[in-house]
């Protein structure tokens, strides 16, 4: 066989495991990574995107989201951002997950 299977994507097998093992959702982590994207920012990305997809329930989610923001977006959200997103993002969804 001459073709390799994997596409070179200059990670080392220990970057490309931690993105498996330790990303909240490594296909798209990796996807940033292909387009080339740093290592370190599509984690960061990639976790501020999969907290964004549901309304935090709890205060430790809240703080979670927070942090993710500020780590994507370089500032701390204001109440105004977090009431626009309740009402763009999370409005519609149900408490049945």
């Amino acid at each position: 066989m001459t073709d390799s299977p994997l596409e070179q994507i200059n990670l080392l097998d220990t970057d490309y495991a931690d993105i498996l093992a330790n990303s909240s959702h490594p296909a798209f982590e990796m996807q940033l990574v292909r387009f080339g994207i740093d290592a370190a920012e599509a984690r960061t990305a990639t976790n501020f995107i999969a907290l964004m997809r549901q309304k935090p329930d709890t205060p430790e989610q809240w703080a979670a989201l927070t942090e993710a923001w500020e780590a994507g977006c370089g500032f701390d959200p204001e109440l105004e951002h977090l009431q626009l997103l309740v009402q763009l993002l999370w409005h519609n969804q149900t408490k049945e997950r």
